[in-house]
């Protein structure tokens, strides 16, 4: 069994040979077009993890300025005719061109909230959702608009999948009916891209804000299309297991990504992924963290301690059990 046939086991909750594993974290935004792929070329040669997950470390090219509700109806993101797709159509081509069929690439994309809040502050963003939420709601529809054209640029440029952090549904920022109305129909819009493809994936990253303390209700996505869903365990206080009973799809994740992922030593990372699978079981699950791995010092080898880990787990015997 391959790397891919491995992914796509576990994402159909079939039996796979062995517990896929995979971690991500971010790289510089001005890197060149051949550096961002030799650098996650190295993460997966040097980790041996099963998957490919392309960052969106370039920012994405939204037109506009806001200075009044009006300017809302008027904003946009460039075409995928643009430099920056070239670019990012140019990593995936890239990195699917020298690691071949045998592993699956998802490409990562944030949704249109994250793309206006980046573009034009956050405060900017809540401030007119709450004033303004029509002249909002018509922004962000173009900006959907634009990125479900640039999700299906991706999975043309080679991509296996889509990577979509869901964000905005922190404890404090928006009411459920004000989220329903204002973010889920444009991140379903974008979702819906892989999803009525053939042989393409979703993996649902849902992702909280430092100023929310990264704590997001879980349970509103519960029917997001996807294929693996991920949060925050340790964050939002809410299990795999829990995850497991409410979501319709396989689950990745279960390891800090602020904690032994980042700080080692080696052993705490075996005991940690030994733990998480000894609680789930192996099927239905890939091991990952809750969020990309964040903070100075990222170390590969213990990265690929995880991915041994889950390659070495065996299952405990019932007398362990007892």
């Amino acid at each position: 069994m391959n790397k891919a046939q491995r992914i796509k086991a576990v994402m159909e909750r079939k039996e796979a040979d062995f517990v896929p594993a995979g971690f991500w974290f971010h790289y510089q935004p001005d890197f060149t077009v051949e550096e961002m792929i030799e650098e996650h070329l190295k993460l997966y040669r040097e980790t041996d993890m099963d998957v490919i997950k392309i960052m969106q470390d370039y920012a994405y090219p939204v037109t506009g300025e806001i200075h009044c509700a009006e300017d809302w109806y008027h904003i946009g993101i460039k075409g995928t005719d643009s430099r920056e797709m070239e670019k990012m159509t140019a990593v995936i081509r890239g990195i699917k061109e020298r690691a071949g069929e045998e592993v699956l690439i998802f490409q990562t994309m944030f949704g249109p909230f994250k793309a206006a809040s980046i573009a034009f502050g956050d405060d900017v963003l809540m401030k007119y959702s709450k004033e303004a939420p029509e002249a909002v709601m018509a922004g962000i529809k173009n900006l959907a608009d634009g990125l479900e054209a640039w999700a299906k640029a991706y999975l043309d440029a080679g991509a296996d999948g889509i990577y979509y952090s869901a964000q905005f549904g922190e404890e404090g920022r928006f009411s459920k009916e004000e989220w329903e109305q204002l973010v889920r129909p444009f991140d379903l819009q974008i979702l819906q891209v892989a999803e009525q493809r053939k042989d393409k994936y979703n993996i649902l990253h849902i992702c909280g804000e430092p100023e929310y303390a990264f704590q997001t209700h879980v349970d509103w996505f519960y029917d997001y299309p996807a294929d693996l869903a991920n949060w925050s365990v340790k964050d939002n206080g809410y299990s795999l297991e829990e995850g497991r009973e409410h979501f319709s799809c396989a689950i990745l994740g279960g390891l800090n990504n602020k904690g032994n992922i980042l700080h080692g030593p080696k052993e705490e990372i075996r005991k940690e992924v030994q733990a998480v699978l000894d609680s789930f079981g192996t099927e239905g699950i890939m091991i990952g963290a809750d969020c990309t791995i964040q903070g100075e010092g990222i170390r590969l080898d213990y990265i690929r301690e995880a991915v041994k880990a889950c390659l070495l787990y065996t299952s405990p015997s019932p007398r362990d059990c007892s």
